[in-house]
């Protein structure tokens, strides 16, 4: 399992699986038929109703099976989403893959296929066409690719196999029953554990047994029917809830026939659970269901508030639904205010009750109002000191943007909001790396929003300045064409500056410095200092050969410009220019100060394009003074992040000038020794090799079980490892069985503490502490 350590983004936790506040009870025998089918076939899908345990049979499953995948256990949560477009997206956005061309499908075939891992796609029902399309896709580029799915319905993908998910498992024979035997329940175990933590006195005695076993066989020992009536042991005793919920069963299933009772058992449960909340918390429940993902109490508070509901009471209600198990905490990160969120069967059933209380129109409206605030307030955020915080709780409230643009892009009155909204996230979707999304909502508001104005004009102008990025050059001409009808002097200075930077990539600076000069008196025309820093920097950029004095400048007037301004993410932008000057200078501890500082800012929001050229550049200035092991090792791993990042070459022109320290350093090491180099670099996370930059690599990745020593053989299959053999090229090198070479890799995991080859490799060759050993 990989994961991210950047603070500033805890929605985005790439990789690895969702940490669970709840211990898991039973399955063992569900948990080894679902491994048994996972070592027969590529996909597996887990199917069943609603609040049946897909979910957490399938992290429990990734999680006994990370050994086996070393390139990790991946855990995507579609829940939230509702646009089978952006499938491939939350895919690639999981992997950390910017989005940078026009498919996303494409990068993600591109990446996975030399990677041997298991994708988990959770809750593909309401997008099974489209999960089913790019599974087929990824499963053919990817050999090594294995895809645990949970589902309501198949994917029908060739290859399938589905393993329906069982209830938990209950006793059933009438009359007197071993205590022993309802103790050995599935479903009794699950009872007792969830009512201890609600209820610490609860225990379960020879007078409790029998109405606990009976509850259960009344909920059919579905879990979370089961996780709902536990819950309740705060206010009922066993018998006094069970004589409830069979009141329960007899007036809500009175005269209904038909319907699969699996499905009737948990609707009765959660009615059930429903109807034994306050007024209030019903409201409360019901409104809390339109987030598509967890929220915090300012937004519960925006959507919450009004109809006898007044601001102090909203942490209350959260909180009592928090203690009925209806909401849950969703904190992600130490340190970060609370976040809150429903399972998807429970919003599912808040949504049907919202619906039938006549107030979802105004709640979704409150909804929208509370994110296109949000939304707005990049205004006074972007080019200043709160723009690492707004991009920080942009990307956090993803999910929520989405669902907000869904219901403004559902009615075409609201198309103008959804155009307005659009437009204003543009820098976002830019820093974010999201240009393919980005244009995607663009392209969808555009459609519906026809009417020519000037708000039109600046979606446009957002749309053509994205998808330029995903090289869709023609159309981003086109789009600024029709946006400059409308006269805005902004948007002119930008449709300049685009068109400078198509020019700089195509290889003809002094064009670009023509369209730039022009952009920039339009910039400071409108007092646009944003515009006028931009161009600045690529002025900058196209001058590096053909007037860096000039060139110079122009970067120290864009320094002086984002010092004044405080945005800690533009000023990355800045950095790596001014470095790119002290590197042609031959200033090269200056400019690796330069690098690292643009590099320790873009790690506060994700920019792996940014990380990626500043560890390629910092392999130049460790070349350039010799350190030419290193250099190989950090141009290994800026490979491996800019393939993260998706980004296109840096400015050809540039990294041209410094082609020479790779070949100085190619020059300097043994071909084994520059190859061995790369392929520790190439081996790193993009946290790992953040940390290596900033000197906490020895830190980072020590053994986290103390001494423990390799034996000679260990420490030679470690170093293989660490040259990026595979266990088949490391039995062929050392002429051993590949399993045994597998037995091998395994006890050098479980003696160092690690849990993927990727950390022996960083620590091996990062820290340069293998221990000998004793032979054995």
């Amino acid at each position: 399992m990989q994961r991210a350590k950047y603070q500033s983004i805890p929605a985005r936790a790439l990789g690895g699986l969702p940490v669970q506040l709840t211990s898991f009870v039973g399955r063992r025998r569900e948990v080894s038929e679902v491994r048994r089918l996972l070592s027969k076939s590529r996909l597996v899908t887990c199917t069943g109703p609603g609040g049946v345990g897909k979910t957490r049979l399938a992290l429990q499953v990734g999680a006994q099976c990370r050994r086996a995948f070393p390139d990790g256990v991946w855990f995507v949560e579609l829940a939230g989403l509702n646009e089978a477009q952006l499938v491939a997206d939350a895919v690639a956005d999981t992997f950390g893959l910017a989005d940078h061309r026009a498919d996303p499908t494409v990068r993600l075939q591109e990446y996975l296929q030399d990677r041997h891992l298991l994708l988990v796609l959770d809750n593909c029902e309401h997008l099974v066409d489209a999960c089913a399309r790019l599974v087929a896709r990824l499963l053919v580029a990817a050999p090594r690719l294995h895809v645990l799915a949970t589902s309501r319905q198949v994917l029908r993908v060739g290859g399938e196999q589905v393993f329906p998910v069982p209830p938990l498992t209950v006793i059933t024979a009438e009359g007197a029953i071993d205590g022993r035997k309802l103790l050995a329940s599935d479903a009794v175990t699950l009872f007792a554990d969830r009512a201890g933590a609600a209820e610490p006195s609860f225990r379960l005695t020879p007078e409790t047994l029998p109405a606990v076993h009976a509850i259960c066989r009344r909920l059919d020992g579905i879990p979370l029917a089961i996780e709902l009536a536990a819950v309740r042991c705060r206010a009922f005793g066993p018998e006094a809830m069970l004589a409830h919920l069979d009141d329960a069963f007899a007036l809500l299933n009175s005269g209904r026939g038909g319907g699969e009772s699996r499905h009737r058992t948990l609707e009765t449960a959660m009615a059930w659970s429903h109807r034994l909340c306050t007024p209030d918390e019903q409201r409360m429940w019901a409104r809390l269901s339109v987030f598509a993902d967890d929220f915090d109490l300012d937004a519960a508070e925006a959507v919450g508030l009004w109809d006898g509901i007044d601001r102090s009471e909203v942490a209350e209600l959260v909180a009592g639904l928090v203690d009925k198990s209806v909401v849950i905490r969703a904190d992600r990160t130490r340190g970060q205010e609370a976040r809150f969120q429903q399972l998807v069967t429970v919003r599912q059933y808040g949504g049907i009750q919202l619906a039938l209380s006549g107030e979802e129109l105004t709640v979704r409206e409150r909804h929208l109002a509370y994110y296109r605030a949000l939304v707005n307030r990049g205004e006074t955020a972007y080019f200043h000191s709160g723009e690492v915080a707004w991009f920080t709780e942009l990307r956090r409230e993803h999910s929520n943007l989405r669902a907000a643009l869904e219901f403004c892009l559902a009615d075409p009155a609201r198309a103008p909001v959804a155009l307005d909204i659009t437009a204003r996230l543009r820098i976002y979707w830019y820093a974010c790396g999201l240009f393919h999304e980005g244009a995607l909502w663009l392209r969808r508001a555009l459609a519906a929003a026809p009417e020519p104005n000037a708000l039109r004009a600046k979606a446009l102008a957002a749309c053509g300045f994205l998808i330029q990025f995903c090289g869709e050059y023609d159309e981003a001409v086109t789009m600024f064409e029709l946006a400059e009808q409308f006269g805005d002097t902004t948007i002119s200075a930008d449709a300049d500056w685009c068109a400078a930077l198509r020019a700089v990539h195509r290889g003809d600076p002094r064009t670009a410095v023509t369209l730039l000069d022009r952009s920039l008196a339009k910039s400071r025309a409108v007092s646009d200092m944003a515009g006028v820093y931009r161009t600045l920097i690529v002025h900058g950029v196209a001058a590096f050969d053909i007037a860096p004095d000039e060139g110079k400048v122009s970067a120290e007037q864009a320094r002086a410009l984002v010092e004044l301004s405080g945005a800690d993410w533009s000023k990355t932008i800045v950095l790596r220019l001014l470095g790119r000057y002290r590197l042609a200078d031959g200033a090269f501890p200056e400019a690796a100060v330069l690098f690292e500082g643009a590099l320790s800012l873009a790690w506060q929001t994700y920019d792996l394009r940014t990380i990626g050229r500043c560890v390629e550049a910092l392999g130049w200035c460790a070349s350039g003074t010799g350190h030419h092991e290193r250099a190989a090792l950090l141009w290994g791993a800026a490979e491996t992040v800019v393939q993260l990042a998706g980004a296109a070459p840096d400015y050809p022109h540039i990294a041209k000038r410094f082609a020479r320290h790779e070949q100085a350093t190619r020059e300097t090491l043994t071909g084994h020794r520059f190859a061995a180099a790369l392929a520790r670099g190439k081996a790193m996370s993009p946290a790992e090799v953040v940390d290596f930059v900033q000197g906490k690599a020895a830190e980072a990745l020590a053994p986290t079980r103390g001494t423990a020593q390799l034996t000679r053989r260990e420490t030679e299959i470690a170093g293989l490892v660490g040259e990026g053999l595979t266990n088949k090229e490391i039995a062929a090198r050392l002429v051993i069985a590949q399993r045994t070479a597998e037995g091998h890799v395994e006890r050098i995991l479980a003696k160092l503490g690690f849990r993927s080859r990727v950390e022996i490799a960083a620590w091996i060759n990062g820290c340069g502490n293998v221990l000998a050993a004793n032979d054995k």
